[in-house]
């Protein structure tokens, strides 16, 4: 491998790749490095596979900006390289006043950020739409979607090598020093110390610790699991289906998959390690949960599979993503993205064009 690199990033999660990809069509000289066997074991395939619409996130908030930016960036890239997906839309259900009222914020909202697309439905009109929703009204979401997310970054990956970046994995950051305008980086395998002049830190669960190694100790990273199972009895619902969302998050729904399967989640919960274990004690929670959700007497659920969300140390209120050229702190072109949860794989080719504008 050589030792000098224009531009390293760390991390091949989707959003790694969509910055490589992004930056390989105007840089030469760009290494991606993670410490796993591939891309994407983490946060990016473990996920609901939704593409988002971002009506939900405060005006003007990066991730209001970044996922309706990104919802057409990933449509338009999905129709490119026909790349398997679904524009089924998303019905948010109400159930009693409160919830109905909040259906209308949400819908408000929606319209300062420049979404006019939603409308709130009565009950028979959402069941025209899902049969088997349970609501006494709902916000219709046309251009939400799912999405291959393995097979966009397969292709990101592809488009990346096929420009010259460099891939290296199995192969884990140690450290990182600062000389001048540029930073040396020092791997677990690999004897040879590398230098880059841009570094971009995209390395998701670990962006934290990865910020600290080149002196920038300002962020905290906490991980927030959920879990997902699987419905025995429910196959090919029409759309997803939103139950009104929660400050930590938007709350367990219908996650659908693009051959028909039905699963729910996520929840959320606070832990300490990465492990991918279901907590089966929530299974009646979830039952619970979804007759909210469905006009379904027997849910059948079993495990599915877990993720993990790497949040911002959250203290109750809304956090956005922190996607910053850390030049102010006298580290010019380390670009920190710490804390990408939700709406992450909506927003990838959005943050990655953002990425390039930051550069200095």
């Amino acid at each position: 491998m050589d030792n000098k690199f224009n531009i390293t990033i760390i991390g091949a999660g989707i959003v790694g790749l969509s910055i490589a990809e992004e930056l390989s069509k105007s840089y030469k000289n760009i290494l991606v490095v993670d410490k796993e066997n591939t891309f994407g074991h983490h946060v990016s395939s473990r996920n609901s596979e939704v593409i988002h619409s971002g009506f939900y996130y405060p005006l003007n908030s990066l991730k209001s900006k970044l996922c309706i930016e990104g919802n057409k960036l990933l449509y338009k890239f999905a129709k490119s390289y026909n790349i398997n997906h679904k524009n089924c839309g998303k019905l948010i259900v109400a159930n009693n006043s409160p919830e109905t009222k909040k259906l209308r914020d949400i819908m408000n909202n929606a319209h300062e950020c420049g979404l006019n697309d939603l409308s709130i439905l009565t009950k028979k009109e959402s069941k025209t739409i899902e049969p088997f929703v349970n609501c006494i009204e709902s916000l219709w979401i046309p251009s939400t979607g799912i999405i291959d997310s393995h097979s966009v970054m397969s292709k990101l990956e592809y488009l990346s090598k096929q420009r010259d970046v460099s891939f290296v994995y199995k192969t884990k950051v140690v450290a990182i020093d600062k000389f001048e305008d540029s930073y040396e980086i020092s791997f677990d395998k690999i004897n040879t110390k590398i230098r880059s002049d841009i570094v971009i830190n995209s390395a998701g669960l670990w962006s934290d610790k990865i910020s600290s190694m080149a002196g920038i100790n300002k962020y905290k990273i906490e991980y927030y699991k959920g879990d997902y199972y699987k419905a025995r009895n429910i196959k090919n619902l029409k759309c997803l289906i939103y139950p009104i969302p929660k400050v930590a998050s938007l709350g367990i729904h219908s996650v659908l998959s693009l051959n028909g399967d039905v699963s729910f989640g996520p929840n959320i919960y606070k832990v300490d390690d990465i492990q991918y274990s279901i907590d089966d004690s929530f299974r009646k929670q979830y039952i619970n949960e979804i007759k909210q959700l469905l006009d379904i007497d027997e849910i059948d659920i079993s495990e599915d599979f877990s993720g993990i969300r790497p949040k911002i140390k959250f203290g109750g209120n809304f956090n956005d993503f922190i996607i910053q050229n850390e030049a102010k702190e006298g580290f010019k072109n380390f670009i920190n993205l710490v804390g990408i949860d939700s709406p992450g794989l909506t927003s990838s080719l959005a943050i990655a064009k953002y990425v390039k504008s930051i550069i200095v």
